[in-house]
């Protein structure tokens, strides 16, 4: 099984960027959560560095992801002080950590993000600049999403449905480069009569109804109606 590990930028007491009342801490948990919860569902495990509003140094990340034995890790960040799209940083060497952030600028282009490139940045000695590159043993990658002072970057991100774009977005650019084929997400069915359906059934009903078992007249699911011959013959058929 693939292991990802994400970093999520800032948290607790230290904001980020902000932008009005938005702050980097807040939007990158949410994209970050977004991204795990698609990684996990592709059968991808996962360590967050952080469900909460807390914060956690750098070392902390990549003790983390060094322990986690990661096949690759990021750091979720939000950019800001002029600019605009998405940039995403990699270690000066290149190879999978150049490839994964490739795919994830990619996936981002994909939903609209303008593009800034992928980058390397060095140090005065010649070792990468980002020590959570430098230091962590998987291939690293820094993603800045967008700039939360550009207009036209924070209304590409300032809700949560937005958000979880963006999450699954990255997680297609972590499963491109993994070689696990993205599979998208079936849409809920919400039954006009679903008050009517007990406490008790309601999981078995969200089960049968997913798998095409049983579906109601495809807008109701009629859980008080008694059964006829015909329906239970079409439900058998389905499980056969």
């Amino acid at each position: 099984m693939a292991k990802i590990y994400l970093g999520i930028g800032h948290g607790g007491a230290d904001f980020g960027a902000v932008a009005g009342n938005y702050y980097e801490k807040d939007l990158a948990l949410s994209i970050g959560k977004a991204c795990a919860a698609d990684l996990m569902r592709h059968g991808v495990e996962v360590m967050l560095s952080r469900e909460s509003d807390m914060d956690k140094t750098i070392a902390a990340k990549v003790a983390e992801s060094n322990s986690f034995h990661a096949d690759f890790s990021a750091d979720i960040h939000i950019n800001a002080g002029g600019g605009n799209g998405a940039e995403i940083y990699h270690t000066i060497n290149g190879g999978k950590g150049k490839n994964l952030g490739t795919s994830i600028l990619e996936t981002l282009e994909e939903i609209g993000q303008n593009s800034r490139g992928c980058k390397t940045k060095t140090r005065s000695d010649g070792k990468d600049y980002f020590a959570f590159i430098r230091n962590t043993d998987a291939p690293a990658v820094i993603i800045e999403c967008g700039f939360i002072d550009h207009q036209e970057d924070l209304a590409w991100m300032d809700t949560e449905a937005e958000q979880k774009i963006i999450g699954r977005a990255i997680a297609k650019g972590f499963l491109k480069t993994l070689g696990i084929p993205y599979k998208e997400e079936k849409a809920k069915v919400i039954y006009a009569d679903a008050a009517e359906i007990p406490s008790w059934a309601q999981e078995a009903v969200e089960y049968v109804t997913d798998k095409g078992y049983m579906v109601g007249d495809g807008k109701r699911f009629r859980p008080n109606d008694p059964i006829t011959r015909a329906e239970v013959a079409a439900i058998l058929a389905r499980l056969g």
